[in-house]
C-alpha cells in the first residue's frame, strides 16, 4: 500500500476532526489530511484532488451519510473508499451505508487508533485490489477484441456443397491455393481434399465433410489437407495446405427440428468453412494461453478481495454478502438459521503483553481452528472485526449451533496459547454467543445478529471462556 495516503475528512465538528488527527498520529500510517466542513465543500475537494480514502460524518449540515455517498460518487470517477463515522451504532444504518458503497462503518464512540488504521488499511487495500481486477478485466477484453479481429480478417475458404457433394459455391479466398472459384463449381469436394498425414479419422472423410448433421452432430475442427493447384506458385513448396474444417448440414427447417421424427424437412446441402492453420493455430494457442492467465489473475484478485488480509478467512464485506444470500434462501425454505459470535478474551491485554506481531500470530491460529470447524459446505466463518469472529450456520437449530460452539471453544482452549495476564485462564480463551431463529418471510437477519451479540456479552459477563445461547444458558 502506497504512503503517504491522502485522506479527506468531511466533518463539521472541529473537536471530532482534532480527535481524528490525534488518532492518526498514534497509528503507523503516514497520511496527508484535508478537511471539509460539509458535503458541498467535500465534493469540491474531490473534484480538485486525488484522495486514497474519505472519512465522512453521517450527519452533515447539508446532507446525511447516504446522500453524501451518492453525491461523492457522482463526481468521483475513481470511486475512492468511503468510511462513514457516526455517533450511532445502528445495524440498520450500517447496512444501508454499506449497500450504498461505503467501505466501512465506524462508530465514534470508543474510536481508537488501531480501529481507525485497520479500517483505512482494509478499505484502501480492497479498493486497490478491485482496481487491479478492473485493469486485468480491461486487458482481457482487449485481448479478446484482438483475437476477434484476427479471426475476422483471416481469409477463410467458404464452400457450399449440393446434395450430391458437388461444389455449388466457393468464395474468392480459394485463389490463395491457385484455384478460380468458377473452376471448382460443379466439381466433387473429394477432388480437392485428402486426409492429413498423422491424423486419425473416425469415418469416411467425404462423409464427414459433406455432413448432414447440425449442432452436436455437425463436423467441427476436422483437420484435412487442401490440395494446391498445380499451376500455383505454392506448388513448388507445398503440394497441399493443412486446414481446419467445420461443416454443417443446411435444411429448410430450424436445427432443432432436423432430427425430430414425423416433421417434413428437406436437405439442401452442406456449408463448409476451411481455415489455414499453418500459422493461425500457433497464434490461437498463444492467445488462448494469455486469456487463461488473465482469467486466472482476475479470479485470484476477486478472491483476495473477499478474504481478510491477516487471517485468510472471509472478511466482513463477504460475511455481509453471504449472509444476505443465505438468508433469502432460508426465507424461501423457512429453515432454522444460527449465528455464532466469537470474541477473544482480554485480547487487548494480550497485545499489550506480547506485542502486536504475536497478537497477529494468535489471531491466525484461532482463525485456523475456527475455519477447521466448518464441516458443511454452507457453513461460513469470517473475521467480523478486530479480535471478533462470526459464523453463519444455515439450516442449523439451536442444539446444533450450541454443540459446534462448545467444540470450537474447547478446540481453541486446547491450542494452549499462553496468556499469562488473562484474569480468566493462563491461556488464550474465547467467549461465544449463539442465537438461532426459525426464518420466515418477514424476519430479518439484523435481529439475529443482535441476539447473538447479546448472548456474547452474557458469556463475557458470566466469567468468559464459555458459550452463551440467547434466551438460554
Amino acid at each position: 500500500m502506497k504512503e503517504p495516503l491522502n485522506i479527506l475528512v468531511i466533518d463539521d465538528d472541529e473537536t471530532d476532526i482534532m480527535i481524528v488527527r490525534r488518532l492518526f498520529a498514534k497509528t503507523n500510517l503516514k497520511v496527508n489530511v484535508e478537511e471539509a466542513i460539509d458535503c458541498k465543500s467535500g465534493v469540491e475537494k474531490i473534484k480538485a484532488q486525488d484522495f486514497d480514502c474519505a472519512l465522512i460524518d453521517y450527519h452533515l449540515p447539508d446532507a446525511k451519510g447516504l446522500q453524501v455517498i451518492e453525491q461523492l460518487r457522482e463526481v468521483d470517477g475513481k470511486e475512492i473508499p468511503i468510511i462513514v463515522l457516526t455517533g450511532m451504532g445502528s445495524e440498520a444504518v450500517a447496512t444501508e451505508v454499506m449497500k450504498k458503497g461505503a467501505a466501512d462503518y465506524v462508530s465514534k464512540n470508543g474510536l481508537n487508533g488501531e480501529t481507525l488504521e485497520r479500517s483505512i488499511r482494509n478499505a484502501v487495500q480492497i479498493h486497490q485490489l478491485q482496481r487491479q481486477a478492473k485493469v486485468a478485466e480491461r486487458a482481457l477484453l482487449e485481448r479478446e477484441k484482438q483475437y476477434r479481429t484476427i479471426i475476422e480478417t483471416v481469409s477463410d475458404i467458404i464452400i457450399r456443397l449440393d446434395v450430391d457433394r458437388k461444389i455449388e459455391f466457393v468464395n474468392p479466398a480459394v485463389r490463395f491455393l491457385g484455384y478460380e472459384p468458377s473452376e471448382m463449381v460443379g466439381q466433387p469436394i473429394e477432388k480437392f481434399v485428402e486426409k492429413l498425414e498423422g491424423v486419425k479419422y473416425e469415418d469416411d472423410l467425404a462423409s464427414q465433410i459433406a455432413t448432414r448433421g447440425v449442432g452436436p452432430m455437425a463436423t467441427n475442427n476436422l483437420e484435412v489437407s487442401f490440395l494446391v493447384e498445380t499451376d500455383s506458385a505454392l506448388w513448388e513448396q507445398n503440394r497441399s495446405v493443412p486446414v481446419l474444417m467445420d461443416a454443417f448440414g443446411l435444411w429448410d427447417v430450424p436445427d432443432e427440428v432436423v432430427f425430430k421424427r414425423g416433421s417434413e424437412k428437406n436437405f439442401l446441402g452442406t456449408l463448409c468453412i476451411a481455415r489455414n492453420i499453418t500459422e493461425v493455430k500457433a497464434m490461437e494457442q498463444e492467445l488462448l494461453s494469455a486469456q487463461a492467465r488473465l482469467i486466472g489473475a482476475v479470479e485470484e484478485l476477486k478472491e483476495l478481495a473477499t478474504k481478510d488480509a491477516l487471517t485468510g478467512i472471509a472478511n466482513r464485506r463477504f460475511f455481509d454478502e453471504y449472509l444476505e444470500k443465505e438468508w433469502k434462501r432460508a426465507q424461501r425454505d423457512q429453515d432454522p438459521f444460527s449465528i455464532v459470535m466469537i470474541d477473544l478474551d482480554f485480547f487487548k491485554v494480550y497485545n499489550d503483553t506480547y506485542g502486536h506481531q504475536q497478537g497477529d500470530s494468535c489471531l491466525k491460529e484461532v482463525a485456523i481452528a475456527i475455519d477447521d470447524a466448518m464441516k458443511r459446505p454452507a457453513d461460513m466463518a469470517a473475521r467480523y472485526g478486530g479480535e471478533e469472529f462470526a459464523l453463519i450456520l444455515p439450516e442449523t437449530n439451536s442444539e446444533g449451533a450450541l454443540s459446534l460452539a462448545e467444540k470450537l471453544r474447547k478446540s481453541i482452549y486446547d491450542l494452549n496459547l499462553e496468556h499469562k495476564n488473562s484474569t480468566c485462564e493462563n491461556r488464550v480463551t474465547v467467549s461465544i454467543g449463539v442465537a438461532t431463529l426459525k426464518v420466515d418471510k418477514e424476519s430479518g437477519f439484523s435481529n439475529l445478529i443482535s441476539k447473538a451479540d447479546k448472548a456474547l456479552y452474557v458469556a463475557k459477563d458470566s466469567g468468559r471462556n464459555r458459550v452463551s445461547v440467547f434466551g438460554g444458558e
